[in-house]
């Protein structure tokens, strides 16, 4: 009977031991569990070349491997254009990024609870950004007379995203919106 105990004991510590592997590898691939991720900005409302000043908060569970801790400074703008299908005037929406700018703030290592403070400029031309134009000059003329009647870009969106980049395993990651302004 010891024989049949033994092999009870001896498969139970190897389906704990698999247990253990599996809950680990499920908070690697899908970063449930493993912590945040927040970024707390001084301040939300920026004018055109002011400093940005803010802190990255890691709220780690336990440590963490990972390639890099990079905050990045990011302009998007949504367009709208139209295209021809079926005979039909569709509109198509994109959301294109006009902007960005990383700092690394940390390169490959274990990460761990902390707060790293960080400084990013916001661009001088700032208010400037606008998305690329298409690819024909022409059409380009087109669509600039056609926005004064029916506008076809919005406004340019301004954020402040942090990534802590995990190799092999889901990225954590937080965003906040900011406001440029003269």
């Amino acid at each position: 009977m010891a024989d049949a105990d033994d092999l009870f004991n001896k498969a139970g510590g190897l389906f704990k031991r698999l247990g253990s592997t599996l809950k680990q590898t499920t908070k690697q691939v899908t970063g449930i569990g493993r912590g945040a991720v927040r970024l707390e900005l001084d301040r939300t409302k920026l004018a055109p070349g002011d400093l940005l000043r803010g802190r990255v908060v890691l709220d780690l569970a336990e440590p963490i491997d990972a390639k890099r801790l990079v905050v990045s400074l990011c302009a998007h703008q949504r367009t709208v254009s139209f295209e021809r299908k079926n005979g039909a005037r569709t509109p198509v929406s994109a959301r294109s990024e006009v902007f960005r700018f990383d700092r690394e703030l940390a390169g490959a290592r274990a990460f761990e609870r902390a707060t790293t403070p960080f400084e990013l400029v916001v661009p001088p031309d700032a208010l400037d950004k606008q998305a690329p134009a298409g690819s024909h000059p022409v059409a380009d003329a087109m669509r600039s007379i056609a926005s004064a009647l029916a506008p076809t870009a919005g406004p340019v969106e301004w954020s402040v995203n942090v990534r802590l980049e995990v190799p092999w395993g889901r990225d954590l990651a937080a965003t906040v919106d900011i406001a440029i302004a003269r």
